[in-house]
């Protein structure tokens, strides 16, 4: 007898959240899930979707607790909804014995992820880290796992990412610490380049299927850009088997430098380049290809899988997000708040409204050859920071106090005042 196709629900469609719907129709349409319902308070507003989902018999829904309580066959939930409501969201799929499809990030707190791996004794959340899923990543951890590269002694990661105006301006948590007393904390690290300190951690772990956690972190966190938030971040730190790692990236560029990872070994070395079109090592370029909506459906393949019993566990669990909540909680600690950067280092890109430091292209692809804090260098907008061990690290009295005593806003009011 044929198993019953999972019943499944979508909250958010903006943004990233049309790639999972893309997604769950291309399994749909295989014959392996039912989409039963979508929540999006603008969902027939979301452009390249309205007309598909006026031809589905899917129900539309514009908040969320009520379609948990309306559709009580489903099995599982994607949450591609703004950041705020990751962890109300996903405690409450659990609380309805739920999967949950959890996209990046799974929550800006180290608590909330804690308070959640708690609720999740049956593991029943998978996290869309969905980069460690392309082909460039699974070799370099098999690599890694082979010994090619020797005994593992360094992790190098780095970006220039712009970022206009409209990017600020798309949802109002963007580039936002807190909004309505929930935690955002928006920023390179944080979000868009999230999975490069999620890779960081999975090529340190000492199995295929492990995430290595910091011992220590030091981290400096700017912004050129008028927000709350960061837009410039570096982090350093070390693991407990020795390795090193560190990370530098930006949205306050005027120029595209897409993500370089390095992994350095003893007997070796591998680099991912191009924003994943590029793999090398010493062993030679091995072709490779890098296609996001690919890897997401890859990811939810993998999630159904697990849902089924054919898997025994997801690519990434709520407790392997955690040495990625430890690296970006402790390199705010580290940094003490954010820092900004005066108006006579950076400039406006009058197209767009994108801006842009000076030299900081060149800071960022130095870095990945020689991983020196930005206050480290001869740039004269620096802020010295110190080092954080991860095992002193207590969000609950730490962190919650720079968010509740806006620690963090280490700014001029009318600055924060011209925050969308």
């Amino acid at each position: 007898m044929e198993a019953a196709k999972p019943n499944c629900a979508l909250i958010g469609l903006g943004g990233f959240g049309r790639q999972h719907f893309r997604a769950l129709r291309s399994l749909e349409k295989a014959g392996r899930i039912r989409l039963s319902a979508i929540c999006d308070p603008d969902a027939y507003g979301v452009p390249d979707v309205q007309d598909e989902l006026r031809s589905l018999s899917v129900r539309i829904y514009d908040d969320w607790e009520q379609m948990l309580s309306r559709e009580p066959d489903l099995t599982a939930v994607t949450i591609a909804a703004p950041i705020p409501l990751h962890y109300r969201m996903a405690k409450a799929c659990l609380d309805n014995n739920l999967f949950v499809y959890l996209e990046k990030p799974p929550v800006p707190l180290l608590d909330q992820l804690d308070e959640l791996i708690a609720a999740d004794a049956r593991e029943r959340v998978s996290v869309g880290f969905q980069m460690i899923q392309s082909p460039w990543s699974r070799q370099i951890k098999n690599w890694i796992i082979d010994g090619a590269l020797g005994d593992l002694t360094e992790i190098r990661a780095g970006a220039c990412w712009p970022r206009s105006d409209g990017y600020y301006k798309r949802a109002n948590w963007a580039g936002r610490m807190a909004v309505d007393g929930e935690a955002v904390f928006d920023g390179p690290a944080t979000n868009g380049l999230a999975h490069l300190i999620h890779n960081i951690m999975f090529f340190a772990g000492g199995t295929f299927e492990t995430f290595a956690t910091p011992l220590e972190v030091q981290g400096e966190l700017y912004r050129a850009r008028p927000i709350e938030s960061y837009d410039t971040a570096f982090l350093r730190g070390g693991f407990e088997s020795g390795v090193r790692f560190s990370a530098a990236m930006t949205h306050a560029s005027g120029k595209l430098f897409d993500f370089e990872i390095h992994v350095i070994g003893s007997k070796g070395w591998a680099r991912v380049s191009q924003g994943g079109k590029m793999l090398e090592s010493h062993l030679g370029p091995t072709p490779c290809t890098a296609d996001a909506g690919i890897e997401v459906e890859d990811a939810y393949c993998d999630f159904f899988d697990y849902i089924s019993g054919k898997k025994r566990r997801p690519a990434t669990l709520l407790r392997d997000t955690r040495g990625y909540l430890l690296a970006t909680n402790a390199a705010l600690l580290s940094s003490g708040g954010i820092h900004t950067i005066p108006p006579s280092h950076f400039r406006q890109i009058e197209d767009g409204g994108a801006y842009s430091i000076h030299g900081i292209h060149k800071l960022i692809t130095d870095s990945l050859r020689n991983p020196e804090t930005f206050s480290e260098t001869e740039v004269p907008w620096i802020v010295q920071s110190h080092v954080v061990h991860t095992d002193c690290l207590a969000p609950s009295e730490s962190l919650d106090e720079f968010f509740d005593s806006n620690h963090f806003f280490n700014s001029t009011p009318q600055v924060l005042a011209s925050t969308p």
